[in-house]
């Protein structure tokens, strides 16, 4: 097999695409500025952050990020209880995660779960909300009503769903603020005792990349 090798290769006219019409194969790393693939492209690896990526079929998966949301003991903060959305700085902060979308011809699907918990013998509500760092006011709320019967420890497995288109690729902050909570992922019965191994604890912080 013989060998060529050349610095570059440009169009018959110094400045048009140069076209292989039987296909090319590259061993190693090839650095390109921009591809056009009229089939299909096999590879080990691709690099790069996808920013100006087309072509993609729409509804594919892209990415799928998994983060765990910790127990932990908060402050018992809370957000008036009206019809205005709540402020990123009312409430208590117990989770948050800076991300970047790897395109921006994506929806972004993110689902949240976490066991927010009160102590207390009073009626009263509590909840939680996400919230994204370039918005003052939350993108989804959960809420639920807490009966104030006896002085134990009530509390919900809080469950958030939300859809969003990407932003780009730079970076943004979501964040996660709970209602008259003093506690996350702690069980129902008690600060320090589980119920069925713990398995009623869902605890997680889940964004999906949908191509668009």
């Amino acid at each position: 097999m013989s060998e060529v090798r050349v610095e570059n290769i440009t169009g018959e006219t110094g400045t048009d695409s140069v076209n292989f019409t039987k296909g090319i194969t590259v061993t190693g790393i090839a650095t390109v500025a921009n591809v056009s693939v009229g089939s299909s492209v096999t590879a080990a690896t691709l690099f790069g952050n996808g920013a100006g990526l087309t072509g993609v079929v729409a509804g594919k998966l892209l990415k799928k990020s998994y983060y765990t949301i910790p127990r932990q003991s908060i402050a018992n903060a809370s957000w008036p209880n009206d019809d205005t959305p709540p402020q990123i700085t009312e409430g208590t902060e117990f989770f948050s995660q800076s991300y970047t979308p790897s395109t921006a011809n994506c929806d972004l699907y993110i689902f949240c779960s976490a066991g927010v918990r009160e102590r207390t013998n009073v009626a009263d509500d509590m909840g939680m909300a996400l919230y994204i760092s370039d918005n003052t006011d939350a993108l989804r709320v959960t809420t639920e009503y807490n009966a104030g019967d006896q002085n134990v420890v009530h509390g919900q497995n809080s469950i958030i769903t939300h859809k969003m288109a990407s932003w780009g690729v730079s970076a943004k902050t979501f964040s996660l603020r709970a209602h008259k909570a003093n506690s996350i992922n702690y069980a129902a019965t008690g600060y320090a005792s589980e119920k069925f191994g713990a398995s009623t604890h869902t605890t997680l912080f889940i964004i999906e990349e949908i191509a668009t």
